[in-house]
Parts: structure tokens; C-alpha cells; sequence
């Protein structure tokens, strides 16, 4: 059993109640991607994405921009060394 102290909140909106994609409308997205695929790798696609896709659609879709990470990082640049004045 899988245990994790992340509690979603409820208002975390997820996609996870989407039926999963049919095989056609994978080959559909592929193709629109570009991808031009032997037989046997795309159906070798077709039955992994299903698996992928549930993962992301979990994902908490309900977030500010600011709940990112990156959001909250100073450069470098910006830190002056202890001593220095800018």
C-alpha cells in the first residue's frame, strides 16, 4: 500500500474521472504529433499510453502560477556575497 503526507485539498480538480483514449484517437494525437511510426512501435504505443496517461490526468490542475517552484528561486546574480555592498 502506498502511503503519501500530500492531501489533496477539495478544490485539487483533477482529469482522472476522463474515460481513457481508444486506441484510434492515440494513433489520431500520433499523427498529429508528427510521428510517423512502424506498426509494431505503435501498437506497442497503444497499449502504454493508457498507463501515462492515467499518471497525468491525477496531476492537481487547480493551481496558481506561483505554487511553482521556479517562481520562488533568486538568481544567483542577485545574491550579493555577505560584506558587499551592491
Amino acid at each position: 500500500m502506498t502511503r503519501s503526507f500530500v492531501r489533496p485539498g477539495p478544490e485539487a480538480q483533477t482529469l482522472k474521472d476522463l474515460a481513457p483514449s481508444t486506441p484510434g484517437e492515440i494513433r489520431r494525437m500520433a499523427k498529429l504529433a508528427g510521428l510517423n511510426l512502424p506498426a509494431a512501435i505503435m501498437d506497442e504505443l497503444c497499449k502504454s499510453y493508457p498507463a501515462f496517461e492515467a499518471m497525468v490526468r491525477r496531476l492537481p490542475r487547480a493551481r496558481v502560477r506561483f505554487d511553482e517552484p521556479a517562481h520562488h528561486v533568486v538568481a544567483a546574480e542577485r545574491i550579493s556575497a555577505p560584506g558587499k555592498a551592491r
